[in-house]
């Protein structure tokens, strides 16, 4: 399991625009279960977004390679809403803690 997950800081009401340029529409990376975005209870320009991907280390890497251009340019146009990025990355699950 794959999860991509990111903490930024939007322009102010900058949601709605962040949000339509996140998505990606029907190029979706392979094995997506399910994405979140949350807002900060004391702060509604904080969000973290986190995606939850069922592939190998090498199928992130391998659709990354294909989808490279694509990818990049859909992350530079959500930057627009962005003042900063405090944390972004991509990590595998390395323990599941259940109920």
């Amino acid at each position: 399991m794959i999860i991509m997950f990111s903490a930024r800081r939007l322009k102010p009401g900058a949601w709605e625009p962040f949000r339509r340029a996140w998505d990606p529409g029907d190029d979706r990376p392979p094995g997506l279960q399910r994405a979140y975005h949350a807002r900060n209870i004391r702060d509604q320009d904080e969000i973290i977004s986190f995606g939850l991907f069922d592939m190998t280390e090498e199928d992130y890497r391998r659709w990354r390679a294909e989808a490279d251009a694509q990818e990049t340019q859909r992350v530079g146009s959500l930057s627009a809403y962005v003042v900063n990025d405090h944390v972004s990355g991509v990590y595998e699950v390395i323990d599941v803690v259940d109920e």
